[in-house]
């Protein structure tokens, strides 16, 4: 069977610029070939140099078919479970369940014959040796041709790909930065060569216009009023000795940084650099998260659309970017429109897909059966317990006879169980996404731009009772027949449509559907090799679907003017609330509070959302006295607390000015935190423009949701619901959070697929290997928190210095679908808060 030989995709590796630009960088090459090493410059004596190590022939999927030998096993909870041969050749499958899409088998990745990078090679972790490249009497270096001594060589090493090569076997591509401090000046004009392990000689003229990775801004550009500045300082990894090198040395406030247009060479502004923040002050728990001292150039007094780039002398160019008046829109439109790729239910085809298509999946028409469990999502580690939701499904699975791809079973299936958004890299759908349909209709109330926002969903232009509107629970679900809805309205009702359209007679509501594994090689979701299991009704999901379902009803009909559908989702909202409201809470042990704080949080937040949409008084008293501000009740309900679900207790102090009766001291309560919230968080840091609070709730392991995106925007964006106007300074914060997210970091890495100059290179996804990457998708970037051994086993080797402690954490950008805690998104984490910051970040 013959490969397609398909590289890694190394975007920002492989860039296509402008002309002034193309020759700092690695320009675009041929499947399976290494792009050649890249140099730079820095002060009067630093060279670096980029070098890829590893490539893979990535070959195409192909059609099983009836004449072909496949032989493979079958294990649905293993992610080698699917793999075999076909026609003698090794690989992995997919499912064989669909009856409208074929099945395919993926042979293995090959490593490109010649690319592997041996001089880079230090041994295991356990018992780690100096590898060749890291000693400095391994290099020759020239200037002008005469030879020149290296009195410092550092090395930094990055993943950029990683893959499953064979049966828990992974190999990673990487990026090595190499610094080489030498003992002499590199006079301007000077021509370097630098000859090594496993690096043939290349060299490069120093000039002031070569690119530098020590200079980071907002690839996506700046808007014309507002904010801009550009950050310089990089921290250099360490040497054989495991001394770590930075920039420190070769900047000053003394720098002279300039701005210059890309069209014609002028120079339009120039300055002196500012200390913006030192290597030597801390952002928390006493660690500096850069590494390095890290300034500023500022040119926010820049008032001429165009496209520019900063030059710092001795350093060397920026990527190049753009002023503009409306410079993220493109990034809103693309925050919003990367939730209808992750449809569950739906296919993605022209002109919808813009470019990508896929078959439609998880849809009981293609032959996919979900089928009914007892098992309670809250009960499980995807929920707030401590059972594993994997083991707990094939137990009960395994107790009613369910084996693989059953044809039969004690167990019924659920065949309305689909619809709904696809979640982070695998495909459940579980019932916290209910949290993103609460916001998407929050954007809609607030914002009038976001209810024009214009998304090319198959629904577009169309009211809901409209036959292309999939996401109906039935027949009769048809709204007023009349009203054309917004975009993210219909975006929000599709990920509402599983809860809507399996809810029971009674109220209740499941948790999701979950599948047997997270991944398997080979798997894709229009043809699984998973099982599919809903999980059972119960009081968490319930509560979490009223939330959500309560606010997009009010919103449908207060905003949007179709009163039959609105309503018709306040009334299943009540109904889930109603019905959990009669559900028995366990005994706790201590007898002290609920035992399960995640359902009262969930119970207090949807009873504020109701209470304004239906002015129920058993909606009204919970809440008031309960509510985390001022609470009536003797004894609070333990753990509900302000943080979460903050937007919806100004749904409370909205139903006080619609005309229902509130209590003025909580509505006081309320609208005080909301602007203390917004106003004094504490700034962790100058740097990349950044607007990290050491408020941040959920800790440093989770700070990856934190710089990406834009945390705290959705902090300033709730005191904008509240007071329909938002203070300058706050404005401008929430720009600066966009930044680091778009390419202004340590790695010059846009988290966010389609935009920049330099994509994060290897996002989660796990459907073809071959698959181009979804638009939109934004990778949480930062490894905020430990990595897990599992992670650490597939990308072994390729992370140098070895030891996760010793990187600063700003500069732990790990670019591998391996490393989840850098490559993976979060429907209803960082995904979500991107959306809600491009909606604030372009409302002015």
């Amino acid at each position: 069977m013959g490969l397609t030989r398909r590289a890694v995709l190394l975007q920002g590796t492989a860039l296509a610029l402008s002309a002034p630009f193309a020759h700092t960088l690695v320009s675009s090459v041929a499947a399976g070939e290494l792009p050649d090493p890249v140099m730079g410059f820095l002060g009067d004596s630093v060279v670096q140099l980029t070098v890829m190590d590893t490539m893979f022939d990535l070959p195409q999927p192909v059609v099983v078919t009836a004449q072909d030998r496949a032989n493979w096993t079958l294990d649905t909870g293993n992610a080698f479970g699917a793999r075999g041969k076909l026609n003698g050749e090794k690989g992995n499958f997919s499912g064989r369940q669909s009856e409208t899409q074929p099945q395919f088998f993926t042979p293995w990745p090959q490593i490109t014959k010649g690319s592997r990078k041996g001089g880079f090679r230090q041994g295991p972790q356990e018992a780690p040796t100096a590898a060749l490249a890291d000693q400095p009497a391994q290099w020759l270096v020239q200037v002008d041709g005469q030879p020149a001594t290296i009195r410092s060589l550092y090395r930094k090493t990055t993943p950029v790909a990683t893959r499953a090569i064979g049966v828990r076997r992974w190999e990673s591509t990487k990026r090595h930065q190499l610094t080489f401090v030498l003992d002499r000046v590199i006079p301007d004009g000077s021509t370097v060569s630098l000859n090594g392990p496993s690096v043939t000689k290349t060299a490069a003229r120093k000039q002031a216009e070569t690119f530098s990775e020590s200079i980071h801004l907002c690839q996506q550009g700046y808007p014309i009023l507002g904010p801009k500045k550009a950050y310089v300082g990089s921290w250099w990894g360490h040497d054989m000795n495991n001394q770590g090198g930075n920039t420190d040395a070769l900047l000053s406030e003394q720098t002279v940084w300039r701005l210059i247009s890309t069209e014609d060479g002028a120079e339009l502004r120039s300055g002196r650099l500012r200390l913006a923040k030192p290597g030597s002050e801390p952002h928390g728990q006493d660690l500096n998260y850069n590494g390095c001292d890290v300034y500023e150039a500022d040119f926010s007094d820049l008032d001429h659309i165009g496209s520019y780039y900063i030059q710092v002398d001795g350093v060397g160019q920026s990527f190049p970017f753009d002023v503009t008046q409306r410079v993220y829109d493109g990034a809103l439109r693309l925050a919003a429109r990367w939730y209808f790729h992750q449809r569950s239910g739906c296919a993605i085809i022209d002109p919808y897909g813009e470019g990508r298509t896929r078959p439609r999946n998880g849809h009981p028409e293609d032959g996919l059966t979900v089928w009914q469990t007892g098992v309670k999502l809250g009960d499980t580690r995807e929920g707030y317990g401590k059972a594993s939701a994997a083991k707990s499904l094939a137990q009960q699975a395994e107790a009613l006879g369910v084996e693989d791809y059953p044809d039969a079973s004690q167990m019924t299936a659920n065949p309305e169980a689909w619809g709904g958004w696809h979640d982070a890299g695998d495909w459940d759908r579980r019932i916290q996404h209910m949290n993103v349909v609460y916001h998407m209709a929050d954007l809609v109330e607030t914002y009038p731009h976001i209810r024009a926002l214009a998304l090319n969903l198959p629904e577009s232009g169309k009211p809901f009772a409209h036959g292309d509107v999939a996401a109906r629970k039935n027949d009769l679900d048809r709204g007023d027949g009349e009203t054309v809805l917004p975009d993210l309205i219909h975006e929000a009702l599709w990920g509402a449509s599983i809860w809507r359209r399996t809810q029971q007679p009674d109220g209740g509501i499941i948790g999701g559907v979950e599948y047997s594994s997270s991944g398997i090689l080979g798997s894709v979701s229009w043809n699984p090799v998973q099982v599919t299991y809903a999980y059972a009704p119960e009081d968490w999901a319930a509560y979490r679907f009223a939330h959500g379902a309560a606010k997009l009803g009010h919103v449908i009909k207060t905003v949007c003017g179709d009163a039959a559908l609105g309503d018709a989702l306040i009334d299943e909202a009540l109904r889930a609330w109603l019905w959990a409201e009669q559900q028995p809470v366990p005994e706790n042990e201590d007898g002290q509070g609920d035992p399960r704080a995640d359902v009262s949080r969930a119970r207090i937040a949807s009873a504020s959302v109701l209470y304004r949409a239906t002015g129920h008084a058993a909606t009204r008293q919970v809440f008031e006295d309960f509510n985390p501000f001022e609470p009536r009740a003797e004894t609070p309900l333990e753990g509900v607390r302000p943080e979460f679900f903050a937007n919806s207790y100004l749904d409370y102090v909205k139903a006080g000015r619609e005309g229902r009766a509130t209590d003025a001291k909580l509505v006081a309560a309320i609208e005080n935190w909301i602007k203390y919230r917004a106003l004094n968080g504490k700034r962790m840091g100058q740097d990349f423009g950044l607007h990290n609070t050491d408020s941040y709730v959920w800790g440093r392991g989770w700070l990856r949701f934190g710089p990406g995106s834009n945390w705290r925007a959705g902090q300033i964006a709730l005191q904008y619901a509240a007071t329909g106007k938002i203070p300058a300074e706050l404005f401008a914060a929430a720009v600066e959070g966009m930044w680091f997210g778009m390419g202004c970091n340590p790695a010059n890495v846009s988290f966010v697929q389609g935009l920049g100059q330099r994509s994060f290179a290897d996002p989660l996804l796990t459907d073809h290997y071959g698959d181009e990457t979804i638009p939109g998708q934004i990778s949480f970037g930062v490894a905020g928190g430990k990595l897990n051994e599992w992670e650490l086993k597939k990308v072994e080797g390729a992370i140098y210095p070895f030891n996760q402690d010793e990187w600063p954490i700003y500069g732990q950008i790990f670019e591998s679908r391996s490393i989840a805690i850098t490559a993976e998104h979060g429907m209803k984490s960082n995904a979500l808060e991107w959306l809600l910051a491009c909606a604030l970040v372009t409302s002015q």
